[in-house]
């Protein structure tokens, strides 16, 4: 058995190690990124990184493909077995170690950031605080207390027609009854008592998706139980008409509305200042000086365009601005990339690995000219 074992791991890393698998995979990916680019023109930015690039899995109709993130885990294990098992340990060869090293951490960066990146925007007003990204593509369906405090929140695309949740700490019990990514509003013909609000008049059914994800407007139906006041409610995205109940003295409300991922710290705009093309109402540039509130630390700092804000491993862009009669409001993208240091290690070890290599290169052949002329 101990032979056995022995054996079968030679084989699986001398597999794992043969550069035919780096040759495969290469084309593969190469087809990826060109039919997910293609793929955008039809089903959008969104979809298409979120089909090709992110999910794990590529469904092809009812046919299973590895994704990009599984195929870059395979081109790690590749190099990694090539590393540890085929190169030899030497100090001559030290600089295609490293250089190989720096190709794998490029690798797992890459792979930190189709997993676990996300990005959102926070939009604030002249002396306005937030501590909250409110994400461009997420959904999520929230009941709030009478100050507008999150009780519980779910992922819309984890809500089906049929199920049932439950709100903790009420006796709530909610059946989802409609729902869709981007709807479609038919008029209601089966309306009775049980229906309040828009969901007397509205029934919501799957329209196609737009390209541009942002253009979408989700919406839910459900019929709430365990409450003062039980019955079938509807609620759309960025509708500021909210379905309300009550539970003895207290009111809570429902919304549906974009995921809101809470930061570390919180972001105040101190102002706002645009310039304009003169004899235009064109902005040629505009900027936003905010402060930083990290525990009992505060600090300030400008965010220009192309000159962001970095911090905590988040980073702000001043992406845009929103004119209201009330004054300007400041636009920020936020992102916050996981494998962000990766590519700077990355480089740094492959330039390193590169000048060792060139030396441990120039000092072989100085050797050989050595022992050439001594044989002679």
């Amino acid at each position: 058995k101990p032979l056995t074992r022995m054996t079968i791991t030679r084989k699986i890393s001398n597999t794992l190690s043969k550069p035919v698998i780096l040759h495969y995979v290469l084309p593969v990916l190469m087809l990826y990124l060109t039919a997910g680019t293609v793929a955008q023109k039809y089903i959008g930015l969104f979809e298409a990184t979120k089909m090709f690039f992110s999910s794990p899995i590529l469904w092809v109709g009812f046919v299973p493909l590895p994704g990009l993130p599984l195929l870059i885990a395979l081109i790690f294990l590749n190099l990694s077995f090539k590393l540890i098992f085929k190169s030899p340990w030497t100090l001559r060869n030290a600089g295609i170690i490293l250089t190989h090293i720096g190709a794998m951490l490029l690798l797992i960066g890459g792979l930190f950031t189709a997993l676990f990146s996300s990005e959102g925007y926070i939009d604030l007003s002249p002396t306005q605080q937030k501590m909250f990204v409110t994400d461009y593509h997420e959904r999520a369906f929230a009941m709030l207390d009478e100050q507008g405090k999150e009780i519980q929140i779910f992922d819309h695309n984890d809500l089906s027609v049929g199920q049932t949740i439950l709100i903790k700490n009420t006796p709530i019990k909610i059946t989802i009854l409609e729902t869709c990514r981007n709807c479609k509003i038919e008029n209601r013909t089966n309306a009775n008592d049980q229906y309040s609000g828009m969901a007397q008049h509205m029934t919501l059914t799957n329209d196609a998706l737009k390209t541009q994800d942002e253009d979408n407007m989700a919406g839910l139906t459900f019929r709430i139980k365990g409450s003062d006041h039980d019955g079938v409610f509807l609620v759309l995205e960025n509708i500021p008409q909210l379905p309300e109940i009550s539970i003895g003295d207290k009111s809570y409300q429902f919304a549906l509305r974009k995921k809101q991922r809470k930061l570390p710290f919180s972001i105040e705009l101190i102002e706002f200042k645009r310039d304009m093309h003169p004899g235009t109402t064109m902005a040629k540039s505009y900027q936003s000086r905010v402060r930083i509130h990290d525990g009992q630390a505060q600090w300030e700092s400008l965010i220009k365009m192309n000159e962001p804000l970095r911090y905590k491993g988040y980073t702000f862009f001043q992406s845009s601005f929103i004119e209201t009669p009330q004054g300007d409001i400041s636009v920020l993208a936020v992102v916050w990339n996981a494998g962000r240091s990766f590519p700077y290690i990355s480089g740094i070890a492959m330039c390193l690995g590169i000048i060792v290599h060139l030396f441990a290169r120039r000092r072989t052949k100085r050797v050989k000219k050595r022992e050439d002329a001594h044989v002679s």
